[in-house]
């Protein structure tokens, strides 16, 4: 009999990409996304368009929440992560082996201007999926990201960032996500609720619509397929990053569920800094146009940015065996590929 996963955030970038590596393995995969989401980053998983009437869904445990898929094994169900007693419902009726929660409000600029509801989807969210788990005394391990933009200020501590490095936090998302992180070692310590901590320093690749790498390699194609005039508006081309391509995520949260150890933190990162200056000149090399360049665009400026952020995966490597296999040349040149296909396929949009 095949064990249920339940994975939240289902319709997002990490999350469509967990269910296409899960797809084929002996399980049943329930993925959990926000009523009213656009599922394009799962269309190729669901019967109808993804925007979905709400008579033609289907009904799951009285409630006519479940989006049609082509897969007896893949089951979209939505659920809003703050509906305390539906979420309970389900996670008591799914029973789930292991729970990848990657539902989350995980944009920086947005948590500044709305700071509650990114509290109240981050925060209050991670809190009603442990409670019914301890409730029910359900025997699940549950994967749970966090994010390096928990280490703020601590980014000029001059080396990659290991796990036990201070969170000193510059913005309300990353509060967010700190305090997500003491939730679930608090339910370890407490209620014995196995809990491995995955940290995300920048995962990129298709599929992902906003960051440096996606907002370069989108409109580079947009240019290449006529759709965008050759120029290019950025921010702060100064900074470095440590940048990792989702089949590398994939693997890591994979390794973090069937080999983690609970209550620790594992750095999902390359451990290598890149120039955004330089994943700029990458993304522009993949165009024969020229392409001007207007740097310093005071709408992509955030209130409060670090300037180099590095980890160190040294920990995931020697303890779970984790191998980075893709270099950021290929990353962005498939990300790339997916842009001009998803234009050509869905037409112009917005940019």
């Amino acid at each position: 009999m095949a064990s249920n996963v339940l994975i939240t955030g289902a319709a997002g970038f990490i999350g469509s990409h967990l269910i296409d590596f899960l797809i084929s393995k002996d399980f049943t995969i329930y993925g959990l996304d926000l009523p009213g989401s656009h599922f394009k980053n799962l269309e190729h998983y669901i019967v109808e368009d993804y925007n979905i009437s709400h008579d033609k869904r289907l009904k799951i445990m009285g409630n006519n929440i479940q989006v049609p898929t082509y897969h007896d094994n893949f089951k979209i169900i939505q659920c809003n992560l703050n509906n305390k007693k539906l979420l309970e419902e389900l996670i008591q009726k799914i029973n789930p082996k292991y729970i990848f929660h990657l539902g989350a409000q995980s944009l920086i600029l947005p948590s500044w201007k709305d700071p509650i509801n990114t509290i109240e989807a981050n925060v209050i969210g991670t809190i009603n999926i442990f409670e019914p788990i301890k409730k029910f005394n359900i025997k699940t391990r549950v994967i749970l990201p966090g994010t390096a933009a928990e280490f703020g200020t601590s980014a000029s501590i001059g080396r990659p960032l290991k796990e036990t490095d201070p969170l000193l936090a510059v913005h309300p998302y990353g509060i967010s996500k700190i305090a997500v992180e003491l939730l679930g070692r608090q339910y370890f310590l407490n209620f014995g609720i196995e809990c491995v901590i995955v940290r995300f320093f920048n995962q990129t690749g298709p599929r992902k619509s906003s960051g440096a790498a996606a907002e370069f390699t989108k409109r580079v194609a947009q240019i290449d397929l006529g759709i965008a005039e050759p120029i290019i508006k950025v921010g702060n081309l100064d900074s470095y990053r440590d940048f990792t391509g989702i089949k590398d995520t994939i693997q890591a949260l994979w390794l973090a569920a069937t080999k983690g150890k609970p209550g620790e933190i594992y750095h999902v990162c390359s451990g290598k800094k890149i120039h955004i200056r330089t994943l700029l000149e990458i993304a522009l090399s993949f165009s024969n146009k020229e392409i001007d360049v207007v740097e310093i665009t005071s709408d992509k400026l955030r209130k409060s940015d670090e300037d180099i952020i590095i980890g160190d995966n040294s920990k995931i490597k020697n303890e779970l065996g984790y191998k980075i296999s893709q270099t950021i040349e290929d990353v962005l040149k498939d990300m790339y590929e997916y842009w001009k296909l998803y234009y050509k396929k869905n037409g112009l949009l917005n940019s």
